[in-house]
């Protein structure tokens, strides 16, 4: 059965639950008030189907995957992605650290440590997940670390999910990269799938404005900003609060939005989820880990897919949500 893990401290609160290691609750005091910028999934704490993934049943404020991708997506419109992504589907999306029950290894007010041992045909030996409140300040610390049985190359990526504000374009983000990408499945005949400014972006004969969500009409859209140069601010224009996600660009040197308004529908979304994913990552999109680990339109460009993991030493990925009065 899933456990949970409470964190206090002076300038906020969070909850943390074994399925997914997933950050399910999170208030940050600021002086104007209380701010909560994470989603949470209207059905969290209701689904215990088993068949649906780890992830789903509780998703909310922020995990992680390794792999990131699990293939089985299509790109009908492009085809120097068509012919890479021929993998049939293995395994769960954003694999076990996405699905499995974790282990609380030690935890206070300030801090939690979960780990997941994966299984032992896996390249992965065990995942460790660090959630820290940062002394004195609005913010939380996380950190995956990563214990590897033997050498290998895989996707990997975070997942931090953001609540959508009721109107429109009333959450401004802002983020430095080298280029942009439409997700291969959702770029259109005739539109291009490369931009250069995250208010300009291409989608059906026509440009968005994704720097101000959510988009209108009300839409689900995917993105990728390749090579980012700083960390990303996220601005509820109507709040007066805003939150700043940083990471470790050299592991992940990009972050895919994930822009869901309402869009998916089956078990358990049912059309209800509103969010946005600003996901760090060191992967093609979502793809299969095999599309990100082997050539691809990203990494040609010298832009990194994938991460080595090595048994002689943890790797340790780092990032960091702190919020701010606007």
């Amino acid at each position: 059965m899933p456990s949970s893990h409470n964190l206090r401290w002076s300038h906020g609160e969070a909850t943390i639950v074994t399925t997914s290691a997933m950050l399910t609750d999170a208030t940050f005091r600021l002086p104007n008030g209380p701010f909560k910028p994470f989603a949470r999934a209207p059905w969290v704490g209701t689904v215990d189907d088993p068949s649906i993934v780890g992830h789903l049943r509780v998703l909310a404020g922020d995990f992680v995957g390794l792999p990131f991708g699990t293939g089985g997506r299509q790109a009908p419109n492009l085809p120097e992605w068509s012919a890479l992504m021929t993998q049939s589907p293995k395994g769960t999306i954003h694999g076990p650290v996405a699905h499995e029950e974790w282990t609380i290894v030690s935890g206070d007010d300030r801090t939690v440590t979960l780990a997941l041992d994966y299984e032992p045909h896996s390249a992965v030996r065990r995942v460790e997940r660090t959630i820290t409140a940062r002394e004195g300040g609005p913010a939380l610390d996380f950190s995956m670390r990563i214990f590897a049985r033997h050498k290998a190359t895989m996707s990997a990526g975070l997942h931090p999910n953001f609540r959508l504000p009721d109107n429109p374009g009333r959450l401004e983000l802002k983020l430095d990269f080298q280029f942009g990408l439409t997700h291969p499945g959702q770029t259109a005949v005739g539109d291009s799938q490369e931009f250069s400014s995250l208010s300009s972006v291409p989608r059906n004969g026509e440009r968005v404005d994704m720097s101000h969500i959510p988009l209108s009409p009300r839409t689900d859209k995917n993105v990728l900003l390749c090579g980012a140069t700083g960390p990303l601010t996220g601005t509820y224009l109507d709040e007066g609060a805003g939150f700043e996600l940083d990471w470790d660009r050299d592991l992940l040197p990009s972050l895919m939005i994930w822009h869901t308004d309402g869009g998916i529908g089956g078990e358990p979304w049912n059309n209800q989820f509103r969010a946005v994913g600003l996901e760090p990552l060191a992967s093609a999109f979502d793809l299969h880990t095999d599309v990100s680990s082997g050539p691809n339109p990203i990494n040609k460009r010298g832009i990194r897919t994938s991460i080595d993991i090595d048994p002689a030493q943890p790797l340790e990925v780092k990032h960091s949500i702190r919020a701010f009065v606007a």
